[in-house]
């Protein structure tokens, strides 16, 4: 039972740094919320304090791929960019658009405002959209 908590424990700390990896981070000062969870003897979680302190704020550069597969799986829905065939559908009309997506990622700090510039950038995440809205 040890070994498997052990290797649960292990494999939550994992996806979460795989979770962190794909993206970069940007250091920007603001305040945060500090928070300490201990476990008990038996698993239970308890929060022992919160505290403010100066943060980091991440702002995430996410590939072009990775936001056009957040779009697909609806990440952005709150943004107005639907999900799965709907995103394809307003895509291929011309109803949605790669620099749409890249505001929508922005809106939700997922993505660089100056990313919301960089040409080559939008120009490889329509690439993207692009590929998922491709008919087998």
């Amino acid at each position: 039972m040890k070994n498997l908590k052990a290797l649960t424990q292990k494999t939550l700390a994992g996806l979460a740094f795989l979770a962190v990896g794909f993206s970069t981070t940007a250091a920007v000062a603001v305040p945060a919320h500090h928070q300490v969870i201990t476990q008990g003897p038996n698993g239970a979680s308890k929060l022992v304090k919160v505290a403010m302190t100066s943060q980091p704020h991440a702002t995430r550069q996410l590939s072009p791929f990775n936001l056009a597969y957040m779009a697909y799986q609806g990440w952005f829905t709150n943004e107005g960019i639907p999900a799965a065939s709907q995103l394809v559908r307003n895509y291929r009309v011309g109803r949605i658009s790669a620099q749409e997506v890249a505001q929508a990622a922005v809106q939700t700090n997922r993505l660089s405002a100056d990313t919301l510039n960089d040409a080559s950038y939008l120009n490889s995440l329509d690439n993207q959209l692009e590929a998922l809205s491709q008919v087998d």
